[in-house]
């Protein structure tokens, strides 16, 4: 298996700018404390990044716009996942990649306004390459499903900090699956009542309740998985996702689909 150094930060995306074929494992980091939101996408022939970056900074507001921009995008490239870093936890991801271009996209600056670049373009060669269904080396998983209470996580209730963890996506549209530490003592409805309030613009009942920034797996398309490992300290954590669900323009966190687990 290949393996590559990626740094993402305020100062941009240093990584390469060719990958071998097959499995490939990017070991990202950041230099920021607010870390990077680093997705891997490949565009359909035909649309340019210019106009996909467009779109994925509407997707990511509330309401009907969203709506429309978050369905245009799973018409316009595939998302193969990647990894959500804060400064002091990295996380390595791997995934499945064939000849093509591809494009690293820091989700995170990509909303803002800063001048430096947000985007690293790379292509993959030809070549032998050993290819999967799916990347492997996982010993456990995260499965977004739906339900009939909506969409939601099967996750196991507790997870060894660094083990290799498979995310795949089964909804109808992309969505993501990052961790968040949470404050001692948590219980679910201070979770449920945390994403309802931040979800309309409300000061949570718990405001301290979520200890540290986003780290897991940045969005997948439909059908699509990746496997993501970090050294988290132990502790209890809530899986989740600030995607806007292309059905009703709201968070999916605020419509349930969050997961209570312990890293040890």
């Amino acid at each position: 298996m290949n393996v590559y150094d990626i740094r993402a930060d305020a100062a941009g995306i240093a990584a390469p700018d060719t990958v071998e074929p097959g499995a490939a494992t990017f070991r990202v980091r950041s230099e920021d404390p607010e870390g990077a939101w680093l997705g891997l996408v490949r565009l359909v022939d035909g649309v340019s990044l210019e106009q996909y970056l467009d779109d994925l900074k509407r997707a990511y507001g509330r309401g009907p716009e969203a709506i429309a921009a978050s369905r245009v995008l799973d018409g316009q490239g595939i998302m193969l996942g990647g990894a959500a870093v804060t400064g002091g936890v990295p996380v390595a991801y791997t995934q499945l990649l064939s000849p093509g271009t591809y494009h690293f996209i820091d989700y995170k600056r990509i909303l803002g306004d800063g001048a430096a670049p947000k985007v690293h373009t790379f292509s993959v060669g030809t070549g032998p390459a050993q290819m999967g269904a799916e990347p492997s080396g996982a010993e456990a998983g995260v499965v977004q499903v739906n339900t009939a209470a909506g969409p939601r996580y099967q996750v196991p209730q507790e997870i060894r900090s660094g083990t290799p963890l498979r995310v795949t996506n089964r909804l109808d549209q992309y969505n993501e699956a990052v961790l968040m530490g949470l404050k001692d003592g948590a219980r679910g409805s201070d979770v449920e009542d945390f994403f309802a309030a931040v979800s309309t613009g409300r000061r949570p009942p718990v405001p301290d309740l979520i200890r540290s920034g986003p780290v897991g797996c940045v969005p997948l398309s439909p059908g699509r998985s990746a496997v993501v490992s970090a050294a988290l300290p132990p502790g209890r954590y809530v899986v989740t996702s600030w995607v806007t669900d292309h059905d009703t323009g709201r968070m999916f966190a605020s419509e349930g689909m969050y997961a209570l687990v312990t890293i040890v």
